[in-house]
């Protein structure tokens, strides 16, 4: 990730934590398809993914930019990359690089700047939006889809849930990372001197038979993040 080099970005990139990526894009997909729609994302733009991983929001942003349009990705998780170029490999106008977005330069200025899960990873999120903007055209749009992860929990509570994303949230804060970023995203736009943005909540829930992705959603973290844990203390 973009982050790779502050070392927050604890999750890695292993086979298993790219698998575990699928599901959480299954969940989190329509939710970010509706922030990048009301954000103006539309047929023919040329838009920069930031911190592209395993491509899925690459490949969501090029649905919505349509063949008229394109989409750049970039990541400094070279295995992640592999796996991107592999899913676009048929594809024209999706491209993704090697490097962080942040420090890189690009031959032309991008309608939009997105983002999933990103800046939450980063010791200083004002100045990577700040460069970030550096890329934009004058009136383009800036958007991140981050998390608010304080709002988990289970019901009737559940023991082994809640310690787990408790463990979770831990293991992010103690390795750099921002677990309630989602909620910062007003202060940090108008920090890097972007408008005041728009804002807008939405919640992963399920329960009973159906609730199974949304277990392993929160919980197949825990098991990626073991190592750290131990590392950390945690």
């Amino acid at each position: 990730d973009v982050a790779a080099r502050s070392g927050s970005y604890s999750l890695g990139h292993s086979q298993a934590e790219l698998d575990r990526l699928s599901v959480q894009a299954r969940l989190i997909e329509p939710v970010t398809r509706r922030f990048f729609v009301d954000a103006g994302i539309s047929p023919g733009m040329r838009v920069l993914d930031v911190g592209s991983g395993a491509g899925d929001v690459a490949l969501l942003v090029r649905e919505l930019v349509g063949p008229d349009g394109g989409v750049v990705g970039a990541d400094r998780a070279s295995t992640a990359l592999v796996v991107a170029r592999e899913r676009a490999r048929s594809m024209t106008n999706v491209t993704f690089l090697d490097g962080d977005p942040s420090e890189m330069s690009f031959p032309e200025s991008f309608d939009a700047v997105v983002g999933r899960y990103v800046l939450m990873h980063q010791p200083d999120p004002v100045a990577v939006v700040r460069k970030l903007l550096a890329h934009l055209r004058p009136g383009g749009i800036v958007v991140f889809h981050e998390p608010y992860r304080a709002g988990i929990r289970s019901f009737p509570p559940l023991a082994a849930y809640d310690r787990g994303w408790e463990l979770v949230d831990e293991t992010f804060r103690r390795s750099g990372a921002d677990p309630v970023m989602g909620i910062k995203l007003h202060a940090t736009f108008v920090a890097a001197g972007l408008p005041p943005p728009s804002m807008r909540m939405e919640s992963v829930i399920a329960g009973g038979a159906s609730c199974s992705d949304v277990v392993h959603f929160e919980m197949d973290v825990v098991g990626t993040l073991v190592p750290e844990m131990e590392r950390l203390g945690v």
